[in-house]
């Protein structure tokens, strides 16, 4: 459980809450062998490309080589593009909601985790390149609108990073230049809690062999929790073409900017001091109305690549800088039933960069050994990152001894949530690291025989990493090679049998209680399943079983006061054990109506056979349709659907005699779409989610420290797009 988060004595530990900086420093660096969206003068799918609503490209997040589904041995999601406008999936904790097999645990307004198969999702990347999560967690609320579809292959990084956690690899591919004309596309949004969104894409073609995109949206809404109001803002600016016939250039750079106020640290508490749950609304929010987060993130990138035959060399260069300021205040304590005494607050103020530089270089083309045409990439990467955060904790007039503190004099008043403003203290500098990722790499295609493929090769990464976290020192120098393989047999014309192993090498600075790092966590993932094309490729079907072995995962053991009164969290090493199983479909079971959706399930336990990670659901199922009627001006219609398991975590950070326990029964989230074109190139489309006004926790992640946020009601969206 990722408890260390939610102890009120420890200073600013709280906000980088959720489990291992380590593996998120280790990502923050990591570069992968992938081609981007294909431009305009890269090979286009040929026949034999699966070609299906949100299965319509070649799949190249895996190792680098331009794998299809059929070809690729691990499970596959895409969101497309379509399925984005359709139902209005303007922000990327919205979109990954709709993914097979994974789970958005929403702690916070303005942080959020991922999970597939039992383990945090990690590994991030934008067009192949490891810009992933800071600290594992996601801070404001991403905007989609810079991306063409979003890749998600599930299972472990071995076949992608070689390193990082047996989960998922989400992959963002860019919007790029359009060279055949000009394309606009402009959009409004209305929406429930005050919403409304603008947006603009533009592409202009710049002669016969340059062009450029410009990108920009705005939105601002308020929301079903009280005071919670958000206002973002996007931009980006992509120039492509080429410099020679065979010598191309890609540069970009993006900004968003995602202001919240009313932002939340942790949850609302949901017990009494006597254990009886406590009744909320809905839209209670414990943040008070002075507490803020705001952040900007901006990229720029730049890419050249040249063609010699069959071989593309391409390097890319990333660099991202993020920012954030914030002033928010952690609520502790289970209040009095009678009195309402025993709950306080701790705030602070906070400022926080990290800038990460990021190269690759590398070599994909055709082999022809044995009068058989193989793929192989092999290239190396680079990665730097610098993270810095200052803290300026609040100066109470009540308690002065306790740093932080904010007074809450009685719980039972009708807003108990509304208290002053503290004032803070000067801020100081609490962590101060440099990360750096170095990988060599290498991957194959072999072709054995017409119906027999292999995916091979290694990856080779050194870890460093130097500097302070909250008193403590981070000095860590690690390697591993970690070895890859994939095997897939054509059974029939449209049936492929595929198994995979892959090793595990994450990095962890989680100390034990002697302040001793914790060793890296290594183990191994297997996979096994089938896929099929099924009505002439137009639909896509697997099922795939699972396996991953984790040995030393850093789990939460305790608190534990230093020789300088100073208090930190100590952990001990952990083996996991998760299994279970997938089956997913893709496609168009007739020309005018899309069926996509999977079932997932799994447990997880430790080597003693204890569950472990509870407030992760055991069972989930996405599904999404959508019928088109062409001789009525386009319209369509469609639905979507998200149902989990239920869920049962302890509230035992307590010390109750009898912990209570924090419920979440099995539920379903339905959304409905539909949209007609009113005249030509203006397209009205309404989406009406959670239409049954089920009522659900977020997460129950913070459970343990019964804590927890309910997640929205009903709400609608209607959109007017204009496209050319």
């Amino acid at each position: 459980m990722r408890n260390d988060i939610l102890d009120p004595t420890v200073n600013r530990r709280r906000k980088f809450s959720l489990r291992s900086l380590a593996t998120a420093s280790v990502l923050a660096l990591t570069t992968v062998t992938v081609a981007p969206a294909l431009a305009q003068d890269e090979p286009q799918p040929d026949d034999q490309t699966i070609v299906v609503t949100g299965v319509n490209a070649p799949v190249t997040t895996s190792t680098g080589l331009p794998l299809t589904f059929m070809e690729t041995p691990q499970s596959v999601t895409i969101i497309d593009q379509q399925r984005i406008q359709d139902y209005a999936l303007t922000n990327i904790k919205d979109l990954l909601d709709q993914v097979v097999g994974v789970s958005v645990e929403r702690v916070e307004t303005d942080r959020a985790t991922f999970s597939a198969r039992g383990f945090d999702v990690t590994n991030f990347q934008i067009d192949g390149i490891g810009l992933p999560l800071i600290e594992n967690t996601f801070y404001g609320d991403t905007d989609s609108f810079l991306y063409e579809r979003i890749d998600i292959i599930r299972g472990a990084n071995g076949l992608t990073t070689g390193v990082g956690n047996p989960s998922a690899t989400v992959n963002y591919i860019r919007k790029r230049p359009i060279f055949d004309a000009t394309h606009v596309n402009v959009g409004a949004y209305a929406g429930s809690w005050n919403k409304w969104r603008l947006e603009g894409d533009v592409s202009v073609p710049i002669g016969e062999n340059w062009a450029v995109r410009a990108l920009l949206a705005h939105e601002e809404t308020d929301s079903y929790l009280d005071k919670y109001h958000v206002n973002r803002e996007v931009y980006g600016l992509v120039v492509a073409g080429k410099l020679t016939p065979d010598l191309t250039l890609t540069a970009g750079y993006h900004r968003q900017r995602n202001d919240a106020t009313a932002a939340t640290w942790a949850s609302l508490v949901l017990l009494y001091s006597d254990g009886s749950f406590i009744p909320y609304d809905r839209s209670a929010n414990p943040a008070p109305p002075w507490s803020y987060w705001d952040i900007t993130e901006q990229q720029a990138y730049g890419e050249l690549a040249y063609a010699i035959g069959s071989w593309t060399v391409k390097g890319i260069v990333t660099y991202r800088h993020y920012a954030d300021e914030f002033q928010i205040d952690y609520q502790y304590g289970l209040p009095d039933r009678v009195t309402g005494l025993g709950y306080a607050g701790d705030s602070s103020q906070f400022s926080s960069t990290n800038r990460r530089w990021l190269g690759d270089l590398y070599a994909t083309g055709k082999v022809n050994l044995f009068g058989r045409d193989h793929q192989l990439t092999f290239g190396a990467s680079y990665g730097h990152s610098r993270q810095e955060t200052y803290q300026g904790r609040a100066i109470s007039p009540i308690q002065p001894g306790i740093p932080g503190y904010v007074h809450y004099p009685n719980f039972n008043v009708p807003d108990p949530f509304d208290v002053p403003e503290p004032v803070y203290a000067a801020p100081g500098i609490q962590h101060d690291q440099t990360d750096k990722l170095t990988r060599l790499y290498a991957a194959s295609q072999i072709n054995i025989a017409d119906f027999l493929k292999v995916i091979a090769g290694a990856s080779w990464a050194k870890y460093q990493s130097n500097g302070i976290y909250y008193g403590e020192v981070r000095d860590t120098d690690v390697s591993k090679l970690n070895p890859y393989v994939g095997v897939l047999a054509d059974v029939t014309s449209f049936l492929t049998a595929y198994a995979s192993y892959t090793t595990i090498f994450s990095p962890q600075t989680q100390s034990d209680i002697n302040r001793r790092q914790l060793a890296p966590v290594q183990g191994i993932n297997m996979e096994g399943g089938i896929k099929l094309n099924l009505f002439d490729k137009r639909f896509y079907a697997s099922a795939a079983i699972f396996r991953t072995e984790q040995n030393g995962l850093a789990n939460f053991a305790g608190v534990q006061t230093g020789t300088g009164g100073d208090v930190f969290f100590y952990y001990e090493p952990e083996d996991t054990i998760s299994e279970g199983f997938e089956f997913e479909v893709a496609g168009k079971i007739t020309p005018n109506w899309s069926l996509s959706g999977g079932y997932t399930k799994f447990k997880i336990t430790n080597t003693l056979g204890t569950n472990t990670q509870l407030h992760i659901p055991r069972q989930t199922f996405k599904a999404s349709t959508t019928y088109n009627m062409p001789q009525l001006n386009n319209a369509s219609i469609g639905a979507q659907l998200r149902w989990q398991s239920d869920l049962a975590v302890p509230a035992d950070a307590y010390g109750f005699a009898v912990a209570p326990v924090v419920r979440q029964d099995s539920y379903a989230v339905l959304d409905l779409m539909a949209g007609i074109d009113l005249v030509d190139k203006v397209r009205a489309t309404v989406n009406v989610r959670n239409v049954t006004n089920q009522l659900f926790y977020n997460s129950l992640a913070y459970a343990s420290y019964a804590l927890a946020l309910y997640g929205p009601g009903r709400s609608f969206t209607a959109s007017l797009s204009y496209r050319f």
